[in-house]
């Protein structure tokens, strides 16, 4: 189920569409080399490293928003945004 709880400005929706892109990059360059990865692998460190930024980066935008609008948050739940019409949903798995 999906709620709509509220909404962001498009400069914010650009912002966490940035992160959402480069995170899913960053996953399927991690499948890409994963197999082929050895001990070491300065790729492979970097793409963890990044990973591992861009994942708290995200974290931190959905923190700053939820606070600063005050959404509705449930244990479990997660928040989404839809990119074309900047509206938030908190969704129930």
């Amino acid at each position: 189920m999906r709620k709509k709880i509220g909404k962001v400005t498009v400069k914010e929706m650009k912002e966490i569409k940035y992160l959402h892109e480069r995170k899913n990059g960053l996953i399927e360059l991690f499948k890409s080399i994963e197999l082929d990865r050895k001990e070491g692998d300065a790729l492979y460190d970097r793409i963890v490293n990044e990973m591992t930024n861009i994942n708290g980066k995200f974290q931190e935008w959905w923190d700053e928003k939820g606070n600063k609008y005050k959404w509705e948050n449930i244990k479990g739940n997660k928040w989404e945004i839809n990119f074309q019409s900047c509206d938030i949903f908190l969704v129930t798995n």
